[in-house]
């Protein structure tokens, strides 16, 4: 970057940084660093994660719960070089390839007749032709005139180059299609057959209609390559919803499962959180059999499974350290996204709403954001997954790549909007995460923490120091409606502790009011760890909280492998503090009540032992 005043800005901060070094504080601080980190690293709590899940056993147990991948390799054994012949002779997954391999290079020539024929058909049928349908009907007929790939043309562009920099992906190529599939008569027959298709679907629904090419396009490519469903689902999990979101997950789990059965090289990745996630969903199945409102749990269950099972999914389908690089930076700019989407519900007072404060005791914090996800909580528990993995982007890059103020103000954008959720419990997750974070990247920066103290009064707003200052007090109405709630929720637990009451809102408004105080209504416990309990008894309390020391504990051994300033060591221990702080607020909110934030922490959950798996086969 030639930008002479972020030079000046990257020189100041090098010579402020070498200046600090030599200074006698920083000689003190190191000191006193140095002996609490080797405290520490020597106390029983580390030694008691280090020596967690050190042999990961081949018994019964984990034989029976890893059935279903047996089972599949079976089936493999049985039928996978028939699948893999007709999938390879197939005259319909040939059509598939030339389909997808034009849509990705947006042929001129394949896109005009998927156009025109649509405008005619619409036309006919509709029988009218309005002014729009002419003009675009004409547009297409002009395309199809040419035939050439619109993507081809997007690298040698500038503010491409300038969006792929800021972006981190320097060395993506927009030419990933195969050129032979777009030349050919099947491509236009192929364009002919969707346009009437489309043409059809939107004399009765435009936005149908339209979604049609768009659709087919998705389900076909993640088919081919079911990496790019987790692609997919990674970005637009916060923006989707929820049944959409749910199926992009199945039929990724779908695309890999055919994959894995016609590639004969291909090796179901089993491991401790895995094996986890297995028994909860068993447990949970248990309860919802004996739930009090049997179907009510039972379609909660399933939408746990689709989730849950997208775990492996992850896992299975990171083959290469840059698709999982890909992933990290593909999540980050989607949270970015929805981050400034917040903001600018801040700043220009879009739909936003007081309905979450407690106008008596907060009179002026009247605004709480929620951007796409509905719920300022809801919005705050989704960046506590995203920031950490933000800064390790800001950190990572150099002072004169473009990438690094990018993903710094990426990383400033999500952490003003996490503090515009007004969502407390969320800022007590985030502070817990930059502590870990901090202490294991560079524990020296806690030199700062008096310079910092003495700074925040005088940038923090009144009104997010009243928030801070409220937590605990029982004069507020959300403190004490959570209070309440949870000691409705431990009064249950007295009698269904054993084996819970069932999955769901359902089977909580069943047997709550029994138990409530203050006649308190309330659709769950505000507490995962609490309502886990209460849904599924201690079992399922007791996986749940086994699962995420599994993971703590993977994360810390890739951590541990390399430097801790190389990129993988920093991705560990983000998606390590990040889970932690999540798990913080879900001391204080009923987490996966959401189900899109509970698909986003399994994913995180696959990510990082995605990430595992391919540190220990370098």
């Amino acid at each position: 970057m030639n930008s002479f005043i972020l030079s000046s800005i990257a020189a100041f901060c090098h010579s402020f940084a070498n200046a600090f070094r030599k200074s006698g504080l920083c000689k003190l601080l190191m000191k006193i660093y140095n002996g609490i980190s080797g405290s520490w690293k020597n106390s029983s709590v580390m030694t008691w994660i280090r020596n967690i899940g050190q042999n990961e056993s081949n018994s019964v147990a984990v034989r029976i719960v890893r059935c279903p991948f047996t089972f599949l390799t079976f089936i493999k054994k049985k039928i996978g070089k028939f699948v893999e012949s007709n999938i390879k002779n197939s005259f319909i997954c040939h059509w598939a390839r030339v389909y997808i391999q034009n849509f990705m290079a947006v042929n001129t020539r394949f896109f005009g007749i998927m156009i025109l024929a649509t405008v005619v058909c619409y036309s006919i049928v509709g029988m009218h032709l309005s002014k729009i349908a002419l003009i675009v009907g004409v547009i297409g007929a002009i395309m199809s005139v040419f035939n050439f790939n619109l993507m081809s043309f997007l690298n040698p562009s500038k503010v491409v180059s300038v969006i792929k920099s800021a972006a981190g992906f320097k060395n993506l190529d927009f030419e990933f299609y195969d050129e032979k599939y777009t030349n050919g008569k099947l491509r236009l027959v192929l364009a002919l057959l969707c346009g009437i298709i489309v043409g059809v679907v939107m004399s009765v629904s435009k936005l149908y209609g339209l979604a049609i090419p768009f659709a087919l396009f998705g389900m076909v490519l993640v088919m081919y390559a079911p990496i790019t469903g987790v692609y997919a689902a990674v970005f637009l999990a916060p923006f989707m919803p929820t049944m959409i979101l749910a199926g992009i997950c199945l039929w990724t789990a779908l695309s890999l499962v055919i994959k894995s059965l016609s590639d004969e090289n291909f090796k179901w990745k089993f491991d401790g959180v895995g094996m986890c996630i297995l028994l909860l969903l068993g447990v949970l199945l248990v309860s919802s059999l004996a739930s009090f409102a049997r179907m009510g749990s039972l379609k909660v269950w399933a939408m746990y499974l689709v989730f849950l099972i997208f775990y492996f999914v992850v896992v299975n389908t990171v083959k290469t350290k840059e698709q999982l690089y890909g992933l990290f930076k593909i999540f980050v700019i989607s949270g970015a996204l929805v981050a400034l989407y917040g903001v600018m519900q801040y700043a220009f007072g879009w739909t936003t709403s007081n309905a979450w404060i407690d106008e008596e005791m907060f009179e002026d914090a009247t605004m709480r954001v929620y951007s796409t996800l509905g719920n300022p909580n809801v919005l705050g528990e989704y960046l506590l997954l995203v920031l950490p993995v933000a800064a390790v982007y800001m950190l990572k890059n150099k002072w004169k790549e473009l990438s690094k103020w990018a993903y710094g103000l990426m990383f400033l954008v999500l952490a003003l909007c996490l503090v515009l959720t007004q969502s407390r419990g969320c800022w007590i997750g985030f502070m817990l995460s930059v502590v870990i974070f901090v202490t294991f990247y560079e524990g020296k920066w806690w030199g700062f923490i008096p310079i910092v103290l003495c700074i925040l009064p005088f940038i923090i707003p009144q009104t997010i120091v009243d928030r801070i200052m409220s937590v605990g007090n029982m004069e507020d109405s959300s403190t004490s409606y959570r209070v309440y709630i949870w000691m409705g929720t431990l009064g249950m637990m007295k009698h269904y502790w054993l084996g819970g009451i069932g999955m769901g809102e359902a089977a909580f408004s069943q047997v709550y009011p029994f138990f409530s105080y203050n006649a308190i209504i309330a659709p769950h416990s505000h507490n995962l760890f609490l309502q886990l309990l209460v849904e599924a008894g201690i079992s399922g309390l007791g996986v749940f909280l086994v699962m995420q020391i599994v993971f703590v504990k993977k994360m810390s051994d890739v951590y541990r492998m390399d430097d801790k300033k190389s990129m993988d060591s920093m991705l560990a221990l983000a998606l390590g503090s990040g889970v932690i702080g999540f798990l913080a607020q879900s001391m204080f909110d009923y987490t996966f009540y959401n189900y899109r934030v509970m698909a986003v922490f399994f994913m995180v959950l696959g990510l990082g032992l995605a990430l595992k798996h391919l540190k220990t086969t370098d």
